[in-house]
């Protein structure tokens, strides 16, 4: 094998993914209800390291206590003469109400369809008097709740965006992991429930002959629960290392949402400890409990507990959650940052044929290692075509996602192996290159769009120069870096691998915690939708005050600070792009 080229490896490697492997540890997973921090979720646990221990790999299981929520029950029905009942679902982390429930008057507020990105439905909360009122609408965004919570909304039905009959679970919380003092006020304490579009219509309907009064009653237990995470580590030549991950835990049977992903992670597992003599880089794979009753407190913890061991060595986070869907047969997008979305596109072209179109990251989905300054890859990959697609947020749009049905006939072998080979493949070539395939030039150019985006909505009244001056020194050592190299050839390449990877890196890791996160590298942002360089984001409201008031000088103070984060964040960025082009400079070759 040590004579095979790498891309004879790579073809290898491919070979080795085995649906036949990962159909078995669907069969046995797709029984199991692994509702996180039961007794299912612990049996998928030993079976997951169990499996290990037989493909002779080395696993940790670590324990600790997460705070968890799981509905258990919710009824609506309207207050007239002749009461009509619905269907209706809690959700996690939704308040609890009292026995005879809650009573309002439903208020229809039209919402964003896709609860990851609704920046809408909140300025149209804003402009309504909600006391008491219980409102309906599709904005599924956590913010939502709250936001009608604070104006004094008694309830909230999420009126689901399509048109399928089954509920879909959910969690409300906006909490990323387990709360703290000065973040578990921000647990929603209204009841909230999920509707579908067959109600929605008829309170509407109701609702054009007069005020419609509901009755909403919600039950949901909440409190601390053991879990357990299994890891598993494949070594390198170096101590730098991929990390791979999904959530063991799931709604229900939850065989494409993440069963598929599970045994994904198993199989790559399985056959990238075959290579690992070829491997420059290492592997560690792991299994988040906590993601659906937790707000992904399984990854968060992770994150809290080895910041420093991410920080110091993961070059890369790949994300495997609801592969192989029946019916995903295309990839239209993929989940990357600026700087890796190129390989991330070349990766799915190679396995599938495909071209995808990039997006970055968003605030769900275990995404918890920004603040490390980890570059996240992938996370959901094929997709049903869009005619065939409910909104929903995983099982490549399958209207099953969330519900009672997600059983094993949801899931397509072939697929998965696909999307199975796509995130294998990704990690083999992170694992043995030389080059690491982090473009710092293309995230100086999104980073040159966010700031000349903000400056135009800034208006004058917050000065971006400092920001503009070190992102123009940013692009000048990248190009710096790129001339370097352009003078080698294949072997001085080759040596100039080094000088590289440890600039590129440094330079994204400094990046990262600002463009992608408001609290900073040691805390976890709520799960509401963030626009890029989040903390900046208000110099846009400036424009709108007066600048002689309280509130514009206030803020105005707010944003010089975080205009100083950013700026010493691409300074640094800067000069570790600078001190690798002096490096490679240096080489002969």
């Amino acid at each position: 094998m040590s004579d095979l080229s790498l891309e004879q490896l790579e073809r290898r490697v491919l070979e080795s993914v085995s649906g036949e492997e990962m159909w078995r540890h669907m069969e046995y997973l797709c029984q199991i209800d692994r509702t996180s921090g039961t007794e299912g979720e612990h049996q998928a646990v030993d079976y997951v390291v169990e499996t290990l221990k037989k493909y002779g790999l080395p696993v940790e299981v670590y324990e600790f206590d997460a705070y968890l929520s799981y509905p258990v029950s919710a009824t609506l029905e309207t207050v007239s003469e002749t009461p009509e009942s619905f269907p209706a679902k809690t959700r996690s982390f939704s308040g609890s109400t009292p026995e005879g429930g809650v009573i309002g008057e439903v208020v229809y507020v039209p919402g964003g369809k896709d609860m990851f990105r609704d920046f809408e439905t909140k300025k149209r909360l804003e402009a309504l008097d909600l006391r008491g009122k219980i409102v309906l609408s599709e904005g599924g965004g956590r913010q939502n709740m709250l936001f009608a919570q604070e104006k004094g909304a008694v309830g909230y039905l999420h009126l689901w965006p399509s048109d399928e009959e089954q509920l879909h679970e959910g969690i409300v919380t906006p909490v990323w992991g387990t709360p703290t003092p000065e973040t578990v006020g921000r647990i929603p304490q209204i009841p909230v429930a999920t509707v579908n579009q067959a109600t929605g219509r008829r309170l509407l309907s109701l609702a054009q002959q007069g005020p419609v009064r509901v009755r909403l009653t919600t039950k949901v237990e909440t409190g601390w629960r053991r879990v357990r995470l299994p890891v598993t580590t494949i070594p390198g030549q170096t101590d730098e290392f991929v990390l791979i991950a999904g959530h063991i835990d799931s709604w229900h049977l939850g065989a494409t949402d993440n069963a598929t992903g599970n045994a994904a992670c198993l199989e790559i597992a399985r056959v990238l400890a075959q290579y690992k003599d070829r491997l420059r880089r290492g592997v560690r794979i792991a299994w988040w409990p906590g993601h659906s009753t937790g707000r992904y407190a399984g990854s968060a913890w992770y994150a809290d507990n080895f910041w420093q061991e991410l920080y110091d060595h993961c070059i890369t986070y790949i994300n495997v959650d609801s592969p192989g869907s029946l019916g995903a047969v295309e990839y239209r997008t993929v989940t990357a940052m600026a700087e890796n979305a190129r390989f991330a596109i070349d990766t799915v072209r190679d396995v599938t044929g495909q071209t995808p179109n990039w997006e970055r990251p968003l605030r769900a989905g275990d995404q918890s290692f920004w603040g490390a300054g980890v570059p996240s890859l992938y996370m959901l990959l094929s997709e049903r075509p869009k005619d065939q697609s409910a909104r929903v947020g995983g099982s490549g749009g399958g209207w099953w996602w969330h519900t009672e049905e997600d059983t094993l006939d949801k899931a397509d072998r072939d697929i998965l192996v696909k999307d199975t080979r796509v995130y294998t493949l990704a990690a083999f070539r992170l694992c043995t290159a030389d080059m690491l395939p982090l473009d710092v030039g293309a995230l100086t150019k999104e980073v040159e769009g966010i700031v000349a985006e903000l400056k135009q909505q800034a208006q004058g009244r917050l000065d971006l120069q400092p920001v503009e001056a070190e992102t123009e020194r940013l692009a000048a050592a990248c190009r710096q870096v790129q001339a370097a190299l352009a003078r080698l050839d294949d072997a001085g390449r080759q040596q100039a691998a080094g000088a590289y990877n440890r600039g590129a890196l440094r330079a994204v890791k400094a990046i990262i915690p600002v463009n992608y996160t408001e609290s900073g590298q040691f805390d976890h942002d709520p799960a509401v939708p963030l626009p890029p360089f989040p903390g900046l984001q208000p110099a846009a409201r400036l424009a709108s005050l007066d600048p002689g008031s309280d509130e514009f000088r206030f803020l105005h103070t707010k944003l010089v600070r975080e205009r100083n984060r950013v700026v010493f964040a691409l300074r640094q960025a800067a000069v570790a792009m600078e001190e690798a082009a002096a490096e490679i400079a240096n080489l002969k070759g």
